[in-house]
This record gives C-alpha cells, sequence and structure tokens, in this order.
C-alpha cells in the first residue's frame, strides 16, 4: 500500500498523455451512480473499456467472467463490501484471476485503514474525490502484461517489502525493527528452502504447510508481490489440484524474497 505522500505527489505531478488507458480493461465497484459515471467518462476518454460493477458480489461474478487490467474497489457498498469482494477474489483457484491488482477507493485513508486494506488484498488505494491524474497513474503502475500471465512482480530497482505494519506496531523503538528484520533474514531462508524442496518431491502436504507457515510473515513484512502467489500455493497443495502451476510459482516465491533479504541487508548495514 504506497500510502506515503510523496509517491501521491509523484503520481499527481506525472503528465498524463492522451489514451494512455487504450486497450486495457478496468472493472469500476461502485454503488454511487454519480460516481460510477465520473470514473467512467475519465477512464474511457483515455481509451479505457470500463465494466460496472454496483457491490462486492457483483464485481466477483465478474471478475469470474473475464480478465481485467485492474479493479476499482469501493470500500463501503451494500450486499458485499469491498474488502470482503478483495478477500474472495485473492481466493479463487484460478492464479491469474485471483492475481488481479485491485485498487481501493474510500474516503478512509488514516493508517489503520490502509492497514486493513492492505491486509484484505489490495493492492494500493485512491482517496475520494478521485483525481484524474492520480487515477489513470495508479491504474498503469499495475496494468503490466496481466493478460498473457507475463506481469513482472517487481522491477529490479523497486523495494520489495513495506515495513509498515512492524512499524506501527514498534511504538517507535528501532531496536525492535531491526530485531524484526534480522529474524526475518535469519529464519526464512530455510522456510523457503523446505517449501522448495517439498514441491521437487511432489509433497503436497508439506507444501500447504511450508506455505502457510510463510504467508503470514510475507503479510508481516509487506512483501506485496507475492502476496497472492503464496496462498494460491497453500491453496492448491492442500486441495492437490492445478499442481502443474506450483513449481513455477514457488521459484518465484523463492526469488522475490531471495531479492528481499539482499534489499534488507542493505538497509541495517
Amino acid at each position: 500500500m504506497r500510502a506515503a505522500v510523496a509517491v501521491e505527489t509523484k503520481r499527481m505531478l506525472t503528465p498524463v498523455t492522451e489514451k494512455k488507458l487504450f486497450g486495457k480493461t478496468i472493472l469500476v465497484v461502485e454503488d454511487v451512480e454519480m460516481n460510477q459515471q465520473l470514473i467512467r467518462h475519465i477512464l474511457e476518454s483515455n481509451g479505457a473499456q470500463v465494466v460496472i460493477a454496483r457491490n462486492g458480489a457483483e464485481a466477483l461474478e465478474q471478475v469470474k467472467k473475464q480478465i481485467f487490467d485492474c479493479v476499482l474497489m469501493d470500500v463501503q457498498m451494500p450486499v458485499m463490501d469491498g474488502i470482503m469482494a478483495t478477500e474472495q477474489i485473492r481466493s479463487l483457484a484460478d492464479p491469474i484471476l485471483s492475481a488481479i491488482p485491485i485498487i481501493a477507493l474510500t474516503a478512509n485513508c488514516d493508517s489503520s485503514d490502509l492497514l486493513k486494506y492492505e491486509m484484505a488484498g489490495m493492492d494500493d488505494y485512491l482517496a475520494k474525490p478521485v483525481v484524474e491524474a492520480s487515477l489513470l497513474n495508479t491504474i498503469l503502475s499495475y496494468s503490466g502484461d496481466l493478460k498473457s500471465g507475463k506481469n513482472n512482480p517487481f522491477a529490479e530497482d523497486q523495494k520489495l517489502y513495506d515495513l509498515t505494519m512492524i512499524q506501527s506496531v514498534s511504538g517507535g523503538d528501532e531496536a525492535f525493527i531491526r530485531k524484526m528484520i534480522h529474524l526475518f533474514i535469519q529464519t526464512v531462508p530455510q522456510n523457503v528452502r523446505e517449501l522448495v524442496d517439498a514441491t521437487s518431491q511432489g509433497n503436497w502436504e508439506q507444501v500447504s504447510k511450508m506455505a502457510h507457515k510463510l504467508k503470514s510473515t510475507i503479510d508481516s513484512m509487506g512483501i506485496r508481490s507475492i502476496h497472492d502467489q503464496i496462498r494460491t500455493v497453500e491453496m492448491h497443495a492442500k486441495n492437490q489440484e492445478h499442481l502443474e502451476l506450483l513449481p513455477e510459482m514457488v521459484k518465484q516465491v523463492e526469488s522475490v524474497v531471495s531479492a528481499c533479504i539482499s534489499q534488507l541487508h542493505a538497509e541495517i548495514s
């Protein structure tokens, strides 16, 4: 969840070019008709195709029907709210559908709210009322080559972790934060090795167990690029379904964790 003011300011300053969303299909989940029409106008004016859902339940059904480049998800809605809808999408068996970028649309942007959105599986947020430049640039930052399944989980110069959660419980104790980083560096590589070994051996019960164990640690460290993959690995291994997908997903988890550890070493050195 990129909540820093500096990041939001950077988005605002990024020039908006005509039709920059051409070829992209966006699902807008919003129950207020005026907001629907406003966002639709911005997106369609910039070349996007737009599908509207009036609540989270409709959004879930739309996601099951087609692949979107991005979902703009209102948080407070009738029938099913945005939090529950996001959790449902993230639990879908299809790893492509469950990894769709989801951006919260909300007027509630304090730190506790942002943490709640992140824990539900939302990738980012936009404050209401929506600003056009911020809306377009946020969508573009997430809408890679998702439809062909080639979305790059992270750029080489991108920070792979977010210590917001740990900082929020630290009470400003820097020693505690460093202790948690060291604990991650010392313990997680072994857990990942066990996950890799179990995958290569086809020990799906162990794969599910290790993925479950890693899941909370990955969340605590804010490693969002593999938030969905580790859950999909756990679920597929537990149900022993779509097993042919797991080696590549586990390889991705291993790669991201390794890169993350390198970045953490650099931060505390």
